[in-house]
């Protein structure tokens, strides 16, 4: 008999919210039925409005980030009453993206969600989530995160999330050399609009410095819908709009995003500004992600390796069960 099961029709649904709106969220979704949630922690990224500012010490607001494996026929109630108790619609309350699984295999032992389980319907017919984003992810060495994150929001990203990972690949191939690289790492991720995507992406891309050997990586993913409200300018005056609430709000009144399509200057394709580095970029890649216990990492990780993977990177998340007592961060 075996010990693997295949589905379809799954979808990764990830929330990025602050830490003091985390246990509602899950407390609601867990009395709602949702079955587990996986949880880690993350920091966000402000910068400061004024110049003289950036002389003071970085606001980095501590974030969480909920995943949840969802049946497609269940993915909007999720999404829905995240976005409810979360008050996402709130400008600077967070996040939530889908992102449809090409292909799930479990184990017949793991705590699939099942269908039919959740029980939340909404009573809202306000929201809306949009289908034109884009996760853009980048995995750098550590403490090189917040010079990233800040180039991703001078391209126009809303606020950039980072948080803790350990690779593996490169430095497992160093030998003794090994010792001179270090696993702990930083990914930074940023949700943004299809049209602002190749800004971005290029603009993090530059200030990691991925096309280098052994710098990181850096991919794109696409979305099939979600809501981002996160913050990216500290602004204490609390009647002055920062650029992402003014844009958001010409989104509104066109109809969409595809205003900022149209240039604003006329300029010189071959100019050096304008130029594409397309040194190490790869397509028609695929995104692996792999839940497991903790213990069977290590053997994890030589097996991929073995099976010529470049490199792997390993979060280590909270599992939260409906049927445990789920506890403030």
């Amino acid at each position: 008999m075996s010990l693997l099961s295949q589905h379809a029709d799954y979808s990764l649904v990830t929330a990025i919210l602050p830490r003091h709106s985390t246990h509602g969220v899950l407390e609601a979704v867990m009395n709602s039925g949702a079955h587990h949630a996986l949880t880690k922690s993350a920091r966000g990224t402000l910068i400061k409005q004024h110049r003289f500012e950036s002389f003071l010490p970085r606001l980095s607001p501590e974030q969480e980030i909920l995943t949840f494996l969802v049946p497609n026929a269940e993915t909007n109630h999720l999404m829905e009453q995240i976005v409810l108790v979360g008050k996402l619609e709130l400008f600077g309350a967070g996040a939530i993206y889908a992102i449809p699984c090409e292909d799930l295999i479990c184990s017949v032992d793991s705590p699939l969600w099942k269908e039919g389980r959740y029980t939340f319907e909404s009573t809202s017919f306000d929201i809306e989530f949009r289908s034109e984003l884009v996760e853009i992810g980048l995995i750098t060495d550590k403490d090189n995160g917040e010079g990233i994150a800040r180039a991703a929001i001078r391209a126009g990203a809303p606020g950039p999330t980072i948080s803790f990972v350990r690779g593996y690949g490169l430095r497992d191939r160093l030998g003794l050399l090994r010792i001179t690289k270090s696993h702990d790492k930083e990914l930074v991720s940023v949700v943004v609009d299809r049209c602002d995507v190749d800004a971005v992406f290029q603009a993090m891309a530059s200030a990691g410095h991925v096309d280098q050997p052994g710098r990181g990586i850096a991919y794109q993913v696409p979305i099939a819908k979600g809501l981002t409200n996160l913050a990216s300018v500290f602004n204490p005056q609390k009647h002055s709009a920062s650029i992402q609430q003014i844009v958001r709000a010409i989104d509104e009144m066109k109809g969409g995003a595809n205003w900022r399509d149209t240039q604003l200057l006329i300029h010189d394709p071959d100019a050096a500004e304008f130029a594409q580095n397309t040194k190490g970029y790869g397509h028609d890649l695929v995104v692996l992600h792999i839940h497991t216990r903790r213990k069977d990492t290590d053997e994890l990780l030589r097996a991929v390796l073995r099976l010529g993977v470049p490199g792997a990177s390993v979060s280590y998340w909270r599992f939260a069960e409906a049927e445990a007592e789920t506890t403030k961060s």
